[in-house]
C-alpha cells in the first residue's frame, strides 16, 4: 500500500479522562451501522492520536473520529453487527482485549514480536516512519540522535508504545518522559519541560499544522516502524480472517485513501487558545 501523502492537518484536543481501573459510561462510544443489527461488536482504542482517533465534538455530540474508527465501522458492518468503542490509556489496550473486555484493538498498534506472544494480529493497514519533533527554535541544535542524546535533554514518548522503545533504544543517555497520553507530552514540548517527543510521522505532521512553535527534526528514528495492524484474542481465526478481508478490501479499492481525505476535510480545532 502507498504511503498517504500530505496527511492530515489535525491536532490532539483533550484526552477524555479515563479510568485505568475500569471503563465507564464517558468512555464508551457507540454507532448504529445498521438499524436492524442487534448486537455489538467492541473495539478498543486510546483516543489521543491523531489522524488515527482522537475526540471531537460531531453535531454538539461528543464522539470518537478517525481512521481507525471508520476501520472499525466497516469491520462491524462485514460482522452484521454495530460498533461499540472503548477508550482507554494505550498500555491497558491487550489487557482489555486478553480478558475479553474488547473484540480487537485498533489504535496505530505496531505488530511487535512481544505483543505477537499474547495476541494475533491482520495484515498491515499502513506504514509510517518515526520523527523526532522539538521547538522550532531548536530544530538547527536538534540534528541527530546524538545531539538529543544528553544527560541534560528530556526525550519523550507515549507509554507502552514502539516510540517508547526506540527512546530507549536509542537515547539511552537522555532523561525519559513516559506519559499516557501523546497530547500531555505535546503539552510539556510547549512548555519547555521536555526537549523532544518522539511520535508516527503522521501525527508529527498533524502537530505541525495545527500547533505553531514546533518543528520535525531534521533526522528519522529506525526504519518503518513494521506498520499497523488490528490485534484479536490470539486463536480466534475466524474474526481475524473477516478483518483481514475488510483490510484487503478497503486497500486494493482505494476506499482507506478516500477515508483518509474525508478526514482531512474534517474542521478540527487547533490546541492553542
Amino acid at each position: 500500500m502507498k504511503k498517504w501523502l500530505n496527511l492530515i492537518a489535525l491536532t490532539a484536543v483533550a484526552l477524555i479522562t479515563v479510568s485505568l481501573a475500569a471503563c465507564n459510561s464517558s468512555n464508551i462510544f457507540t454507532y448504529v451501522i445498521d438499524a436492524s443489527y442487534t448486537e455489538y461488536v467492541t473495539m478498543g482504542t486510546s483516543a489521543d492520536y491523531p489522524p488515527y482517533e482522537w475526540p471531537m465534538n460531531v453535531e454538539g455530540k461528543q464522539t470518537l473520529v478517525g481512521i481507525d474508527i471508520e476501520i472499525a465501522k466497516h469491520i462491524a458492518d462485514a460482522l452484521g453487527k454495530n460498533l461499540r468503542v472503548v477508550n482507554k490509556s494505550f498500555d491497558y489496550l491487550l489487557e482489555d482485549l486478553q480478558a475479553g473486555k474488547v473484540d480487537f484493538v485498533i489504535a496505530g498498534m505496531t505488530p511487535t514480536a512481544e505483543r505477537e506472544e499474547v495476541v494475533d494480529f491482520s495484515i498491515v493497514y499502513y506504514e509510517a516512519v518515526q520523527q523526532v519533533l522539538v521547538q522550532a527554535e531548536d530544530v538547527a541544535t536538534y540534528t541527530s540522535i546524538e545531539s538529543l542524546n544528553q544527560p541534560t535533554l528530556r526525550v519523550g514518548a507515549q507509554l507502552g508504545s514502539i516510540q517508547a522503545d526506540l527512546l530507549a533504544d536509542n537515547f539511552p543517555n537522555a532523561q525519559p518522559t513516559i506519559l499516557a497520553a501523546i497530547p500531555d507530552l505535546i503539552l510539556r514540548l510547549q512548555q519547555g519541560q521536555v526537549d523532544a517527543v518522539i511520535v508516527e510521522g503522521p501525527v508529527a505532521e498533524g502537530y505541525l499544522q495545527n500547533v505553531s512553535g514546533l518543528a520535525i527534526a531534521s533526522f528519522s528514528i529506525g526504519e518503518p516502524d513494521g506498520g499497523s495492524a488490528v490485534a484479536v484474542q490470539s486463536g480466534n481465526a475466524e474474526l481475524l480472517t473477516v478483518i483481514n478481508q475488510v483490510l484487503a478490501q478497503l486497500i486494493e479499492s482505494g476506499e482507506l485513501d478516500e477515508i483518509v481525505n474525508n478526514a482531512i476535510l474534517l474542521n478540527t480545532p487547533t490546541t492553542e487558545e
